[in-house]
Protein backbone atom coordinates (compact mmCIF):
# COMPACT_ATOMS: atom_id res chain seq x y z
CA UNK A 1 0.00 0.00 0.00
CA UNK A 2 2.74 2.55 0.83
CA UNK A 3 4.49 1.71 -2.46
CA UNK A 4 1.44 2.71 -4.31
CA UNK A 5 1.44 5.84 -2.31
CA UNK A 6 4.50 6.51 -2.87
CA UNK A 7 4.85 5.86 -6.75
CA UNK A 8 1.09 7.80 -7.00
CA UNK A 9 2.79 10.72 -5.26
CA UNK A 10 6.00 10.63 -7.51
CA UNK A 11 3.39 10.42 -10.23
CA UNK A 12 1.72 13.42 -9.81
CA UNK A 13 5.16 15.56 -8.93
CA UNK A 14 6.50 14.64 -12.28
CA UNK A 15 3.45 15.91 -14.25
CA UNK A 16 3.82 19.16 -12.38
CA UNK A 17 7.18 19.68 -13.44
CA UNK A 18 6.78 18.74 -16.95
CA UNK A 19 3.53 21.76 -16.98
CA UNK A 20 4.39 25.18 -17.65
CA UNK A 21 4.37 26.26 -14.69
CA UNK A 22 7.40 24.26 -13.35
CA UNK A 23 9.65 26.63 -12.50
CA UNK A 24 7.55 28.30 -10.94
CA UNK A 25 6.41 25.94 -8.34
CA UNK A 26 9.96 24.95 -7.74
CA UNK A 27 10.63 28.38 -7.36
CA UNK A 28 7.77 28.58 -4.47
CA UNK A 29 8.43 25.30 -3.02
CA UNK A 30 12.17 26.24 -2.57
CA UNK A 31 11.18 29.65 -1.03
CA UNK A 32 9.04 27.27 1.60
CA UNK A 33 11.95 25.43 2.46
CA UNK A 34 14.35 27.92 2.80
CA UNK A 35 11.56 30.34 4.87
CA UNK A 36 11.04 26.92 7.01
CA UNK A 37 15.06 26.52 7.92
CA UNK A 38 15.47 30.62 8.61
CA UNK A 39 12.64 30.43 10.98
CA UNK A 40 13.88 27.58 12.77
CA UNK A 41 17.03 29.02 13.35
CA UNK A 42 15.53 32.06 14.22
CA UNK A 43 14.05 30.28 16.80
CA UNK A 44 16.79 28.94 18.22
CA UNK A 45 19.27 30.34 20.97
CA UNK A 46 22.82 29.53 19.60
CA UNK A 47 25.31 31.72 17.31
CA UNK A 48 26.82 28.89 15.40
CA UNK A 49 23.38 27.98 13.35
CA UNK A 50 22.72 31.39 12.55
CA UNK A 51 26.48 31.95 11.55
CA UNK A 52 26.38 28.72 9.30
CA UNK A 53 22.81 28.10 8.23
CA UNK A 54 21.48 31.12 7.60
CA UNK A 55 24.64 32.82 4.82
CA UNK A 56 24.06 29.04 3.34
CA UNK A 57 20.06 30.22 2.51
CA UNK A 58 21.04 33.19 1.78
CA UNK A 59 23.83 32.35 -0.98
CA UNK A 60 20.85 29.60 -2.20
CA UNK A 61 18.32 32.49 -2.59
CA UNK A 62 20.96 34.59 -4.56
CA UNK A 63 21.96 31.45 -6.86
CA UNK A 64 18.86 30.88 -7.93
CA UNK A 65 17.05 34.20 -7.48
CA UNK A 66 14.59 32.89 -4.95
CA UNK A 67 12.83 36.70 -2.99
CA UNK A 68 12.44 36.37 0.79
CA UNK A 69 9.39 37.81 0.55
CA UNK A 70 7.75 37.43 3.81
Amino acid sequence: MKAQILTALIEVFLRVLQSQKAEEVLRSFADMVLDFIENKVAETGTQVDDKLALPLCSLVRKTFDIPDND
